[in-house]
């Protein structure tokens, strides 16, 4: 949808409804009533009833008619074949079903070729392709694998190109960045709001909520600002229905304020990346391609899809659904939600052996899943003790944890990432001590320390309690230190991360840290299925760290942490005569692993498992 009037002030609009309204110029009208849809502030709704009141349209009215429902591309087909390499029997038929024309899902295991799947569909027709992720390494990379009938872009880059010359201007209204702190100035925020007894919000604290929801809207594929924006963070997660709606209320007002100030190309305050992708999304944009291929579809924004529903060119969803592990940010599991005319499964892992394979699809069982991940009988794989080259943790307080104990071994780390997030939970940590508010998501609405680690020994802060644990024992400046001995990772002797951060690479010999399946406890409303989803998702990122290993995974004793695994239905494992593929027959029985290497694997694991003990005594004091 064309914006002619994107750079016109509120004012200027409401000029130029009065004059087309006396007029009769109803082509105006509806092009200040689409504008003023799209700004999402009050005075923009008064605009927008105006102007509606003029035309007698309904609001769905104001943007381009949604496209009628793709009927299928006509692919001239091209050998699918690259160099020596021929497609196995999954990838065949994930191949005939793209060349069929219609939409698909390519549901992924961890290791089962994915990368070169798509390269087979891209090389097997001379349509013009259009490749979308959202990380800018993979994009890179696909672009070097990819046949120039591809374009290979980020979502931010797609939106960027359509993007109004008038916000082009200079790169801070596109891409800058404004800290909370900055933008308390900016909206004059000058004094502590006491909204009840235990809650004040100090006016960082107040530029931040209002911040992080309009965040979350814009990532959403909502169309206006509501209370389903507003996050809920730190003290909050504690916090009264009354003090729950009268910090919607200022979140929400405050927030629709701001977006109307964004979306005013005049206006200093920046765009921001989520902020053009919104907008974007919000100009019901067409993608010009045959086909649109959307990779770790299992992890996409709400933005995205809603953009990606409108489309007329034929839609390729590539993930693992299991490897969903960003639902706690708004993402939406794609592999799931959206219905397409056609389904296939690659299921037989090129990284690892049989051993991890049989590890990873107990999980996968424990998920529902009847199909299950297969490993390559040429690889040879294990369970147990090894010197890992990755050291891979739930949490970023075990992923400190491990550090230190790396450090005290006179090994050379290397953190993966930019360490900003566990710098700035310890720079948090340091201004509450301090007396001074952070803008920390899970320090929210504290104006001490001491009322973090109060709050870590309630039900609602227990995921703070092993963080609160580490730096009232090592404190903050050690820990600093510590993240500042990180070297390169083509210095390090041993990789260290979070299983978040960890997604998408692999190591040959990999240790788990013992914080994976931890749960909170549930209270009153957490019980059925919001306890389910929890519990859900532990299990996934489980999934993911385990499968990141090529020829050994060691996996420390979790105690009643594994329960939920155990707890499968028993049933046993077959092979069928003369193949090495896992057949599954009823009941199952997935709670013995294969008979190779198991008593090894037992008799060392006990031993690395009383090695352990004594650090984790030092550290915590038990």
């Amino acid at each position: 949808m064309k914006r002619p009037f994107i750079s016109l002030r509120i004012d200027q609009l409401e000029t130029m409804l009065e004059k087309a309204t006396a007029n009769g110029d109803s082509k105006a009208i509806k092009a200040i009533a689409s504008e003023a849809a799209v700004r999402s502030t009050s005075r923009a709704g008064k605009l927008l009833v105006r102007a509606k009141s003029a035309l007698d349209v309904k609001q769905a009215d104001l943007f381009e008619k949604a496209p009628k429902k793709h009927a299928g591309v006509m692919h001239t087909k091209a050998p699918a074949k690259r160099g020596n390499r021929k497609p196995t029997a999954e990838q065949e038929q994930a191949i005939d079903a793209f060349l069929s024309g219609g939409s698909l899902r390519i549901n992924a295991y961890a290791g089962t070729g994915k990368t070169s799947t798509l390269q087979f569909l891209a090389h097997g027709t001379r349509s013009r392709g259009q490749y979308i992720a959202f990380n800018k390494a993979i994009v890179g990379d696909a672009r070097e694998k990819f046949p120039s009938t591809v374009d290979c872009s980020t979502t931010h880059s797609l939106a960027l190109k359509s993007l109004h010359s008038d916000y082009k201007k200079t790169k801070d209204k596109f891409a800058g960045k404004v800290s909370a702190k900055q933008l308390a100035e900016i909206l004059e925020l000058k004094k502590a709001w006491r909204v009840d007894r235990d809650h004040s919000l100090q006016p960082v604290s107040q530029a931040y909520l209002i911040q992080q929801t309009l965040r979350r809207f814009a990532q959403s594929g909502d169309e206006e600002i509501s209370d389903a924006h507003v996050p809920r963070h730190g003290s909050l997660l504690a916090a009264s229905d009354e003090t729950l709606n009268a910090v919607n209320e200022f979140a929400r007002n405050n927030a629709k304020h701001l977006w109307g100030r964004m979306c005013d190309a005049k206006d200093a305050i920046p765009l921001g990346f989520d902020g053009f992708l919104k907008l974007w999304s919000l100009s019901k944009p067409q993608i010009a391609a045959d086909y649109i291929l959307l990779d770790e579809a299992q992890d996409t924004n709400p933005v995205v899809l809603d953009v990606l529903k409108r489309q007329n060119a034929q839609l390729i969803y590539v993930g693992d659904r299991y490897q969903q592990i960003y639902e706690w940010r708004g993402a939406i599991n794609a592999m799931e939600a959206i219905e397409t005319d056609a389904v296939v499964s690659l299921t037989r892992s090129f990284r690892f052996g049989p051993e991890i394979a049989h590890e990873a699809s107990r999980i996968l069982q424990r998920l529902g899943e009847s199909v299950p991940l297969t490993g390559n009988p040429a690889l040879s794989s294990r369970i147990g003790t090894c010197k890992p080259n990755a050291i891979l943790a739930r949490t970023n307080a075990n992923v400190m944890t491990a550090l230190i104990e790396c450090i005290d071994e006179g090994r050379k780390p290397h953190l993966v990432g930019d360490n900003n997030d566990l710098k700035e939970l310890l720079w948090g940590v340091r201004d509450l001590k301090e007396g001074r508010p952070t803008d920390v998501a899970d320090f929210f609405g504290f104006n001490s320390w001491e009322s973090v680690v109060d709050f870590a020994k309630t039900a609602e802060g227990e995921h703070l309690t092993m963080f609160v644990n580490l730096v009232q024992s090592k404190g903050e400046k050690r820990l600093l230190w510590a993240i500042n001995q990180s070297v390169g990772e083509d210095q390090a002797d041993i990789v260290i991360s979070t299983a978040h951060k960890a997604k998408g690479r692999e190591w040959k010999n990999v240790r788990l840290m013992d914080d994976f399946l931890k749960t909170r406890a549930a209270k009153g409303h957490e019980e059925g299925a919001d306890r389910e989803r929890e519990d859900a998702a532990e299990l996934r990122l489980f999934y993911v760290a385990v499968t990141r290993a090529k020829e050994a995974i060691e996996i420390p004793a979790m105690g009643d942490k594994a329960e939920p695994l155990r707890a499968s239905a028993r049933s046993s494992r077959q092979t069928t005569p003369g193949s090495t593929e896992t057949v599954f027959a009823q009941p199952v029985d997935w709670t013995e692993p294969p008979k190779q290497n198991r008593q090894q694997a037992q008799s060392q694991h006990a031993t690395h498992k009383e090695s352990k003990r004594g650090f984790f005594s030092r550290l915590f004091g038990r």
